[in-house]
């Protein structure tokens, strides 16, 4: 029997970065683990630039999601983006230094972007044995976050509270119970229309409960922040395998 943190997020649009490659940035359908990582650190109150602490807090943490949208709904919307002309002769390691340090007058480009609308997942966390907070600070946390939370960009806010519970039992037995909770509230009958009691789950690490039939790598394992930098992790797409 393992101990869950279980919470929720919706939003009418959301935008999970995927490898961002050229005047196109997708979204993918799930919440990268980056993304969790970042929220949950955002409502601890762990700064950005605080590499030290985000750099323990990033490897304790293990995250099933369970999406709650039956229906796939997605918009693409455009951005106007200053770019400086190519200088080959000088090397800039920040959009914010090519901008500053650049002589010559910006041009513009148009950029696309990619959101999801009204998604709606529910989030387990599993902690390890050395993990710098516990489930229940964790919960406490995203109840009351110090920063501002945001589903992928910060045009994104969440829309209903994220609700923090915790349960006992294997990641299908928790998953129902936070589905059955009447504690989770739903604004109208448009937004109770869209969540579904699926057994679709995607999970990185092992639990019981779960049956597998996909496995994938995905490049959002931070590494270092002020860099960008990522790292490979393996994702598991299976079922619940009890039923709702």
């Amino acid at each position: 029997m393992s101990q869950y943190l279980i919470f929720q997020l919706y939003a009418p649009l959301v935008s999970w970065g995927e490898a961002a490659v050229g005047e196109v940035r997708h979204t993918s359908s799930i919440p990268s683990r980056s993304a969790l990582l970042g929220l949950l650190a955002a409502a601890l109150g762990i700064r950005r630039e605080d590499e030290q602490r985000l750099g323990v807090f990033n490897q304790h943490y293990a995250f099933a999601i369970r999406p709650l949208s039956p229906r796939e709904q997605w918009l693409r919307d455009y951005h106007t983006v200053q770019v400086p002309k190519e200088n080959r002769k000088r090397r800039y390691y920040t959009r914010r230094d090519e901008l500053i340090l650049s002589t010559d007058e910006p041009g513009t480009m148009l950029t696309s972007r990619e959101y999801r609308c009204d998604a709606l997942y529910h989030i387990a966390v599993r902690q390890t044995p050395e993990a710098p907070f516990s489930l229940d600070e964790i919960a406490g946390a995203l109840s009351a976050p110090i920063f501002p939370l945001y589903l992928g960009r910060k045009s994104c806010p969440p829309a209903l509270p994220l609700n923090p519970l915790i349960f006992e039992g294997t990641l299908a037995e928790v998953f129902h119970k936070a589905y059955a909770d009447s504690s989770y509230c739903f604004l109208c009958e448009e937004l109770a229309a869209i969540r579904a009691p699926q057994l679709f789950c995607i999970w990185e690490g092992e639990h019981e409960g779960v049956s597998e039939f996909a496995t994938q790598l995905r490049c959002d394992q931070p590494i270092n922040r002020s860099r960008w930098q990522f790292k490979t992790r393996t994702q598991h797409t299976g079922y619940l395998t009890e039923e709702c």
